[in-house]
């Protein structure tokens, strides 16, 4: 299957390894053009295993040595770029999302999936065509068509899903 992930976040990233994985073609879109988010993650005992298995200590040295349980934002990007990138999923930043385009329903001019609308629109994502589309452009980020679904933990600081 073919599957279009928008976000280039860390689980915009993960996400595709995954569908991979699992047999997919993957293209990913990202509005920005660079990783500069610097912010520190704390990574759970089961995150690091994830990222152990695969191969954040060959990309990154330092990742998770003795006690240090956490890394910032980019560096984890990074990381997950680098995997994804082997693995054969596309990865196009500066190309921002402006909807979806669904397939039409003509018999002589059917589209076989859903294509996106894109900026620039003469970028060759555009004319992508897939069956499985993934948002993880983050939580004040919805697509039209989409729910947006929050809970409120008293406690919470912040988890992401």
């Amino acid at each position: 299957s073919q599957c279009l992930v928008l976000g280039a976040g860390p689980c915009g990233l993960r996400t595709p390894i995954e569908l991979t994985f699992l047999g997919a073609q993957v293209v990913v879109v990202e509005k920005r053009e660079s990783f500069s988010r610097n912010n520190v993650l704390h990574l759970w005992p089961f995150s690091i295993c994830d990222l152990r298995g695969l191969g954040a200590k060959t990309f990154y040295g330092k990742f998770c040595s003795g006690s240090l349980d956490h890394i910032s934002i980019r560096q984890l990007q990074l990381i997950l770029l680098k995997v994804a990138l082997l693995l054969g999923v596309e990865v196009h930043t500066g190309v921002e999302f402006r909807g979806l385009i669904e397939p039409s329903g003509d018999s002589g001019s059917r589209l076989p999936g859903w294509m996106a609308r894109l900026q620039p629109e003469t970028h060759p994502a555009a004319t992508f065509q897939f069956d499985v589309f993934i948002s993880a452009g983050g939580g004040r980020f919805v697509p039209d068509g989409f729910k947006h679904k929050e809970l409120r933990g008293k406690l919470a600081i912040g988890i992401t899903a």
